[in-house]
């Protein structure tokens, strides 16, 4: 999918922009079961041409018809870099079933005293349970947030379309690198789905893009021994957040 070039993705960007105020247009478009689908080469492409230090920026468009997910390399400056062409994933149904793994390490010391006379004196166990690094996101959280989409997604759509003009509705997600660089060397997909989660700062629902690497390795049960999970969720909307402020 490299026909988009630097033309095309300004033409997709302000059809979107278009349709943001007309919830006909939007209901045409989304479907609250579909979900964005990348490719390990298309992250690569990513990370090679963009310049930024922290996040992605991917951008949401319409090309024929379709709501489509671009990557957009940026600049050191944060601007969008002109490019022979971007990559995209249009939005569509999932061909199979989704596993969201998780797996938690424990770590069990047991500390043994001997005496001065190697007898043993005495032991103790201790067990010292996982703290989660980000960007890991608990599974549960994860799937609480995608069925809040699905149950309340286009409700959420209409109430921004009819009420704010569409003006509130995502035109962009700044994306982690940490997101999207995991379990390259093994995953074959990443499946992008919607989720609804509530914002305290905005005091309001705000949508989120949530990240679930696919491996066809059955061995790998879709996790690797690199990260303990398979499931990302730290996504900003643009808007609410400022753009300029996201590197």
């Amino acid at each position: 999918m490299s026909d988009l070039t630097f033309e095309k993705y300004n033409v997709a960007i302000d059809n979107w922009n278009l349709s943001k105020s007309n919830y006909s247009d939007i209901q045409s478009l989304i479907s609250p079961q579909k979900v964005f689908t990348l490719f390990p080469d298309q992250i690569d492409w990513l990370a090679y041409n963009n310049e930024t230090e922290t996040y992605f920026r991917l951008d949401i468009g319409v090309q024929r018809g379709e709501l489509i997910l671009i990557l957009a390399p940026r600049t050191t400056f944060g601007d969008i870099k002109i490019l022979d062409y971007y990559e995209y994933a249009p939005l569509g149904f999932l061909e199979n079933d989704l596993t969201l793994t998780q797996t938690k390490t424990y770590t069990m010391t047991n500390n043994y005293i001997l005496s001065k006379d190697l007898t043993k004196h005495d032991n103790d166990t201790d067990v010292n349970f996982p703290i989660l690094q980000q960007p890991v996101t608990a599974q549960q959280i994860a799937v609480d947030e995608i069925e809040s989409w699905r149950e309340n997604g286009m409700d959420w759509l209409s109430l921004e379309s009819n009420e704010f003009n569409g003006e509130r509705i995502f035109q962009s997600f700044y994306v982690p690198k940490a997101d999207l660089l995991q379990n390259q060397d093994d995953a074959t997909s990443i499946v992008c789905a919607f989720g609804l989660k509530y914002s305290a700062v905005y005091q309001r629902l705000l949508p989120t893009l949530i990240f679930i690497s696919c491996f066809d390795d059955p061995s790998l049960k879709n996790v690797t021994t690199k990260l303990p999970s398979n499931t990302y969720d730290w996504s900003r909307p643009y808007p609410p957040y400022t753009a300029s402020t996201i590197g």
